[in-house]
């Protein structure tokens, strides 16, 4: 299974790409070619042609926004789904394994110095079993010292809590907001029609 921040790299390339597509939405509304006759055209002269053409553009505009949010909301609900798969695959790989009752019980009133004592005892004699338990009762007890000292003496364990902090952080924005605020404010007609032309990825190390 890919880490989160593999998943996060793979749907934020995808990501950006739809946002600096969204980025270049006025300059490709300028360049639409509205419909019309030339003894049309020539009838609105040319503030009504602009008038019409920044209407039809508007349109057009606000119906590819909507494409892309939808989207972009997609993969964002997507890429949710695979942290959250990851979460549980990383929480059964810090789950103690053959421990009862007791073992829980215990861990549950022992200080933390008792914890790390017991963790480390645990690991020099080949039993991770109990000396995850010590860990879990860290974690569960918000006791930071033996936290911290786990993933000193585990490089693996403090990869693994490493992703579930970056996970917490990540699932910590709602969707839509993420892309209000990632997202260029939709264009004014006059915006519309005087867009500069650009190719400039402005997004693309966004994750």
């Amino acid at each position: 299974m890919p880490t989160i921040n593999e998943i996060k790299r793979e749907y934020g390339s995808e990501q950006a790409r739809l946002l600096t597509e969204l980025f270049d939405l006025p300059a490709k509304a300028q360049q639409l070619d509205v419909s019309m006759s030339n003894e049309v055209k020539e009838s609105l002269g040319p503030k009504e042609f602009n008038a019409v053409r920044a209407a039809e553009a508007g349109i057009w505009l606000e119906a590819e926004r909507e494409r892309l949010k939808a989207r972009y909301l997609e993969l964002e609900l997507e890429l949710r789904a695979a942290i959250e798969v990851r979460i549980e695959e990383i929480e059964q790989e810090l789950s103690p394994k053959n421990v009862g009752f007791r073992d829980f019980a215990a861990a549950a009133e022992a200080s933390p110095e008792t914890l790390i004592t017991a963790m480390d005892m645990a690991l020099d004699g080949g039993d991770e079993g109990a000396a995850l338990l010590a860990f879990q009762a860290g974690r569960r007890r918000e006791l930071d010292e033996v936290t911290s000292h786990a993933i000193t003496v585990n490089e693996a364990w403090g990869e693994l809590y490493a992703e579930l902090s970056e996970a917490a952080n990540d699932l910590g924005l709602d969707p839509g907001d993420r892309w209000e605020t990632l997202a260029p404010p939709a264009p004014s007609k006059y915006d519309i029609l005087h867009a500069p032309q650009s190719d400039i990825n402005f997004y693309g190390s966004l994750r």
